[in-house]
């Protein structure tokens, strides 16, 4: 019998307030004495630990109550049972989960998915399908072109954006080429966090019902 031992860990980052998400080997976290893993944004990460033969010590700066908390996980765990997830104490805030890709990311998305319903129930209406990927998914275009890595194969730097509920559609104002950055799930920016150039090339026909120019 095959045992995947690959594993996604996902925390909400102190600083930026986004799910940073890594991949990992189980066998890694619990046979290195010491393993850290940094957010995107290079303002907080979480520290592992070994403890044991089967356990680790994760190390997590909490968004929840600005403090940092501290749990021992179990290696079997991971590998027989269901996604582990751990909130808060004082906030009950789910701030890491840890298990298979899929279900971490769903876990995430689940989460995310609350934070709207919230908006919503105080009487804003939400745009975008999922509010902190889209803005993520932004912020980190910003980057990249920040970094004079977002261009368009006919070389020109001036690229435009419309913002639609799930998605980020990129054009070229020199020859007119688009690209569609989706922004709707955390497997969107899962993707985006991943890559450092974009370069648009493809033209895309869409219909914008109502767009948010930028």
């Amino acid at each position: 019998m095959l045992i995947d031992t690959s594993v996604t860990i996902a925390y909400k980052c102190t600083s930026c307030g986004s799910f940073a998400f890594f991949n990992a080997s189980l066998f890694t976290l619990l046979y290195k004495k010491n393993y850290s893993l940094s957010c995107h944004c290079k303002k907080s990460s979480i520290s592992v630990r070994q403890e044991g033969e089967n356990s680790f010590f994760v190390r997590i700066p909490c968004i929840g109550c600005d403090h940092e908390h501290v749990y021992m996980i179990s290696g079997r765990s991971i590998l027989l049972g269901k996604p582990l997830s751990i909130s808060c104490p004082e906030t009950g805030m789910q701030i890491f989960f840890i298990g298979t890709d899929e279900a971490v990311q769903k876990k995430v998305d689940s989460v995310e998915e609350e934070l709207d319903n919230l908006i919503d129930t105080y009487g804003y209406e939400s745009y975008f399908e999922n509010t902190r990927v889209m803005f993520d998914t932004l912020n980190r275009i910003h980057d990249i072109a920040l970094s004079k890595n977002l261009y368009c194969e006919c070389d020109s730097t001036d690229i435009g954006l419309v913002l639609l509920p799930d998605c980020i559609l990129l054009h070229c104002a020199k020859c007119g080429s688009r690209k569609i950055i989706p922004a709707a799930k955390n497997k969107d920016l899962k993707d985006i966090l991943a890559i450092s150039h974009i370069m648009i090339g493809t033209d895309v026909y869409f219909e914008p019902k109502e767009p948010i120019q930028g």
